[in-house]
């Protein structure tokens, strides 16, 4: 026919009555068979007229779903197969060789509520009842990754603005569709209002106009992932101070105290090379830094220190302290008593440690003292059993001059231990839901021995409970109305403000944002870097890929860290598009002080069709407490 028709003159079978009959008789006219008109019709794949005879066609896989998917829990995958074949193909969907339920279509949506889902997923496709005319898709590796916790990339930031002014606060997150969000002032729930409050449910807290005092105070936006996992699915940001100067928070129990300005040392010790592992610590301090920055303290947070670290951050945060200063130290670790003295043990403490190798808290807070703070306030979560050696501590204790402003909270009494229990410590338990309120020092410790009064893990039938803990608290303040909440007014100190906001924000200067373009031979992938302080001594670096050019994946990631770091680090992978290709990544970087030259990281990019691989290098210079040296010897409190 070939021969006869072609293009030009075919138009003569739309001519005809039935242009199917026509073609069928001529066809038959040349001698062709029912046969080979149907073997003819299976070569091209018609099969509506395969259809028409009756035609039994097995089955053909013309897509095959993906080899390899990777989905975080509480996520929805979709596995795709299509083919043809005559009757119309089945298809049923079988994880690790059984048949799931239900599932006979071409497109199985996957919803992955746990580790559990994952497996060899195939797709059974048929068209009879004969195993050998039954085909089977390649297996696809389903794997269903936890879902990471909640984690915040950006906290809000206090600010200061004049009267009538605008503020703006800010919260970053991973990128997520399932998050909430609701912002809160001193506790209390926040709901947009016409011209003064915008985005009390938006990541973004935008407040206009500002006159009234009962606009400032601590804001903090709660975040809320909706999802089955069982992975947090609320965190709370730190808190951010609003301040206009000259007007101070609305305050029931209200004076006129003000400092001229408002730190904090907060040390936990968990870590421990030759004592028992601590596990409240890091969430302590992390809950206490929260607290104290929401009250405008400016907050130096440390984890897992040697003995010489610890006298080195001492050392450095006394030139915070000064004239009308509210200072506050705090240590949560290991810790014992002897002869009326008590002892905080370093990380590094050998076993059957005495006092030599520990650093004393009677002289750090002599040490502080010295500093003529307006308020000097102490809080040990230590316990104080007694330590039997036989060397007792017999060094020259400091003169100070006392001023009527010092305050020790102990978190036990004499010959008692502290607990702790998954997350918190008892005493910031207790502590944390009293500290940011607005009463006075004395009032907030009272208020926590009434707490531990209630608490029936510590205090019921004291006789036989082996959980026995009682604060104990020293105070000689003779300003008995001063509190934790003061304003912070600094005209006349003006000069020294400006001098420990500077060394304070030198010691907590992260690396800005970077993007780095990885040139491979015939595309480019780039990627960005963000920076993320977790405590003074921690750094948490991020990787997204941001383009990943024709690739059909593409991962990046933090390789080579300095061996002076690199004690701990881990690399964590976070989902962040939808398409499932797993391209964030996090690696915490702990022991930031003990860096001694400038911090360079390798990144490593890893792409997929085509499989490439690539390292780049970056310079971070001396981040967060890196620039003090604490790894540098100063002179010990003990002597």
């Amino acid at each position: 026919l070939g021969e006869e028709y072609n293009l030009p003159n075919i138009d003569r079978f739309e001519r005809e009555e039935s242009p199917t009959r026509f073609l069928l008789n001529l066809l038959d006219s040349k001698g062709m068979t029912i046969y080979e008109f149907v073997q003819f019709a299976a070569l091209v794949e018609d099969f509506f007229i395969l259809n028409l005879f009756n035609v039994h066609v097995r089955v053909k896989i013309t897509q095959e779903p993906l080899e390899e998917m990777c989905v975080l829990e509480d996520e929805t995958v979709s596995l795709t197969v299509k083919a043809v074949g005559l009757p119309k193909p089945q298809f049923q969907w079988l994880k690790d060789g059984v048949k799931i339920e239900g599932e006979i279509y071409g497109t199985y949506h996957l919803h992955a509520q746990s580790q559990s889902d994952s497996g060899d997923y195939f797709c059974l496709v048929y068209n009879s009842e004969d195993p050998d005319l039954q085909k089977l898709t390649r297996p696809t590796n389903v794997r269903v990754l936890q879902m990471p916790e909640l984690d915040i990339k950006e906290h809000p930031r206090s600010c200061t603005i004049n009267k009538g002014g605008n503020a703006l606060f800010k919260c970053e997150m991973c990128r997520d569709d399932r998050l909430k969000y609701q912002w809160y002032l001193n506790q209390v729930q926040l709901k947009d209002e016409p011209n003064v409050v915008q985005g009390a449910n938006t990541n973004e807290l935008r407040l206009y106009n500002i006159v009234d005092e009962k606009w400032l105070g601590c804001y903090s936006c709660l975040i809320t992932r909706n999802s089955t996992s069982q992975n947090n699915k609320t965190i709370m940001t730190k808190g951010a101070v609003l301040q206009i100067p000259d007007m101070v928070p609305i305050s029931p129990t209200r004076t006129n105290y003000t400092a001229t300005d408002k730190v904090a040392l907060l040390i936990g010790n968990y870590d421990y090379r030759s004592d028992e592992q601590l596990l409240a610590p890091k969430f302590d301090v992390q809950t206490l830094s929260t607290i104290f920055q929401s009250l405008n303290f400016k907050v130096v947070s440390l984890l897992n220190l040697t003995k010489s670290e610890m006298i080195a951050a001492v050392y450095e945060f006394r030139k915070l302290v000064g004239e009308g200063v509210y200072c506050v130290f705090y240590f949560c670790g290991h810790g014992f008593e002897v002869t009326n003295q008590c002892f905080l043990v370093p990380t590094d403490a050998p076993l059957s440690y005495n006092y030599m190798p520990c650093v004393s808290a009677d002289m750090i807070f002599r040490s502080l003292l010295q500093q003529q703070p307006r308020i000097c306030c102490m809080i040990l979560d230590i316990c104080r059993k007694s330590h039997e050696e036989q060397a007792k501590p017999g060094f020259l204790v400091q003169d100070v001059v006392e001023r009527g402003n010092s305050i020790v909270c102990y978190g036990t009494s004499y010959g008692l231990a502290a607990y702790e229990n998954k997350q918190h410590g008892m005493l910031v338990n207790h502590l944390k839901n009293i500290l940011g309120l607005h009463v006075d020092i004395e009032t907030v410790f009272k208020r926590l021995r009434e707490a531990f009064n209630e608490d029936p893990k510590v205090n019921c039938e004291p006789s036989s409970n082996r959980y026995k803990q009682i604060p104990e608290i020293r105070t000689n303040l003779l300003e008995v109305n001063r509190s934790f909440t003061d304003p912070i007014v600094y005209r006349g100190h003006t000069e020294a403000f400006t001098a420990r906001r500077m060394q304070w924000e030198m010691a907590h200067r992260k690396p800005e944002p970077a993007i780095l373009d990885f040139q491979f031979e015939d595309f480019v992938v780039t990627v960005r870097l963000d920076f993320q302080q977790e405590f003074s001594n921690v750094l948490k670096i991020y990787t997204l890929v941001v383009d990943p050019g024709p690739t059909d994946s593409c991962t990046a990631f933090v390789s080579a860290i300095p061996t002076d770091v690199a004690e701990k680090s881990k690399i964590v992978t976070i989902s962040h598009s939808k398409g499932n290709k797993l391209c964030k990544n996090y690696v915490v970087i702990n022991n930031i002080q003990r860096l001694k030259s400038a911090m360079k990281i390798n990144i490593t990019v890893k792409c997929t069709r085509p499989d490439v691989e690539k390292i780049e290098s970056l310079e971070l210079g001396f981040p967060l407490v890196s620039q003090l040296q604490l790894w540098k010897e100063r002179q010990d409190f003990n002597f």
